[in-house]
């Protein structure tokens, strides 16, 4: 049995046959498999030039984010300020979510990534004469993030048109590297250029000719129509389509709860990485007593942790369920963040205590006791963070019909970045009414709620349907 073929505008009976769509039942690949000689993911050029788009992007939003972060929280000493930045990035997927997704749904997606990633650039170049001052920063954030609205769910929606079933779990698990890589980069070696070596003006000309660049390399990626020809609709016809198939994206995620849980459980990891950005100056700042541009420095085991997760994360999605493998990183995360919270006590025992002989401020590797054991700690961090993302995207990846998979890659983001907007405003008000340890210790009970809604939700779905758990990866 094949999912069925929609055709025609949004409705009820083409919602209704999306509510029956059961797609753990079909066997059908979402790709054709490559032929033997060419398995290798980095043998597939399409693959390759998609990769390398996104990637050269992330690393150098990354560091234009990171730094202007840097530059709010020393202008300003207040966390709430920084969290005016992230909710400025966090704003378009909220505001143009709705649009975005069917959007991507009706265009080539080839189109809509060069494009976006065109205004990117002339965005970025804007900021040379812009007046650098909270509402240029914030202005620039939004517009840039509105771009990045269209251009991660025609990313998303794209991987599958190149990749064959089997290769789904690993091709994200390689996304997700290049993020964390590209994290690790824009913040370690792009970040510290702009902040110290380049001055901000020249940093701004470069992150725009290497975005400016990914255009002509997605331009190498094959064109990416939709699955039905809307060129003979009017506006009209357009505009009046849109509620209709806003619903039938969102009846798809509600009628699976697996395809529910991996929405949800993907929100979180988009949540957390808003919330690292907006706690990890601070913590450095506040409870390492060093300035906020070192926390690069001081956090790069999670970047090591993240790697080395990513690495085992195919031969894991084999044996285990990818929402099983994200609700235990999801406890694992809640424990690593509880730990942070209580790192200052920790250190004070074990200077007052000496369990282990004498322990001074200087006695581990030449760093007071307090950056060692930030640093052993934020290696596990990064482990049980980079085991979420993955196996959810790949969900849904595996489980969305091809016709709505840019909007439910919208839908996620518009999820993700409103619960964002509130979250951070909580969790900024918190660090700055009491600390930064109080902040973190109330973001591993939000972590907690959600794995414990991962637990009851696989339960359910387990008493309902055993084998939905069972979502097979072609190996």
């Amino acid at each position: 049995m094949s999912r069925p073929e929609l055709e025609g505008p949004p409705s009820a009976p083409r919602r209704r046959a999306l509510l029956r769509w059961r797609p753990w039942r079909p066997r059908a690949r979402i790709a054709p498999p490559l032929p033997q000689a060419e398995r290798s993911l980095f043998a597939n050029a399409d693959f390759l030039a998609l990769w390398a788009s996104q990637g050269i992007t992330l690393t150098v939003n990354t560091a234009l984010q990171f730094v202007l972060l840097i530059l709010i929280v020393d202008k300003t000493g207040s966390s709430i300020a920084g969290s005016g930045l992230i909710i400025f990035l966090a704003a378009p997927p909220v505001i143009f979510g709705p649009i975005s997704g069917v959007v991507v749904d009706r265009m080539d997606k080839r189109s809509v990534l060069m494009l976006t990633n065109a205004v990117r650039a002339v965005l970025t170049g804007l900021l040379v004469v812009a007046d650098v001052s909270l509402a240029s920063i914030f202005a620039i954030a939004f517009l840039t993030s509105t771009m990045g609205q269209f251009n991660l769910p025609a990313a998303n929606a794209a991987v599958p048109a190149f990749i064959p079933r089997g290769q789904l779990l690993a091709a994200n698990s390689v996304f997700q590297v290049t993020i964390t890589a590209a994290q690790l980069i824009g913040m370690v070696v792009l970040a510290p250029l702009m902040l110290k070596a380049f001055g901000f003006t020249a940093s701004y000309i470069v992150a725009a000719a290497l975005i400016m660049a990914t255009v002509p390399i997605t331009a190498r990626l094959p064109s990416l129509r939709p699955a039905r020809d809307h060129s003979g609709e009017t506006w009209r016809d357009r505009l009046g389509a849109v509620p209709g198939e806003l619903r039938a994206a969102w009846d798809v995620i509600r009628s699976d709860r697996i395809t529910t849980l991996a929405t949800l459980q993907l929100s979180t990891g988009a949540i957390l990485l808003f919330m690292f950005a907006l706690l990890v100056p601070r913590f450095v700042k506040d409870v390492l007593d060093l300035a906020a541009d070192n926390s690069v420095f001081i956090f790069w085991p999670t970047g090591v942790g993240a790697l080395v997760a990513l690495r085992f994360l195919p031969p894991l999605g084999r044996r285990y369920t990818p929402t099983g493998i994200v609700t235990v990183a999801l406890f694992g995360l809640t424990a690593a963040i509880v730990a942070f919270s209580g790192i200052e006590f920790l250190v004070d025992f074990l200077q007052d205590e000496q369990p282990f002989g004498a322990l001074g401020p200087d006695q581990v590797g030449g760093v007071s006791l307090l950056v060692f054991v930030t640093l052993l700690f934020a290696f596990p961090l990064g482990i049980f963070y980079a085991m979420i993302n993955a196996p959810a995207q790949t969900v849904l990846h595996q489980r969305a019909p091809a016709e709505v998979r840019g909007r439910i890659f919208a839908a996620q983001l518009m999820l993700a970045n409103a619960a964002s907007m509130v979250v951070l405003l909580i969790i900024g008000a918190i660090a700055d009414a009491a600390n930064v340890q109080a902040a973190l210790f109330a973001t591993a009970g939000l972590i907690l709620l959600m794995a414990c809604i991962s637990v009851l939700i696989r339960r359910s779905v387990a008493r309902a349907d055993p084998r939905s758990l069972s979502l097979e990866i072609d190996g």
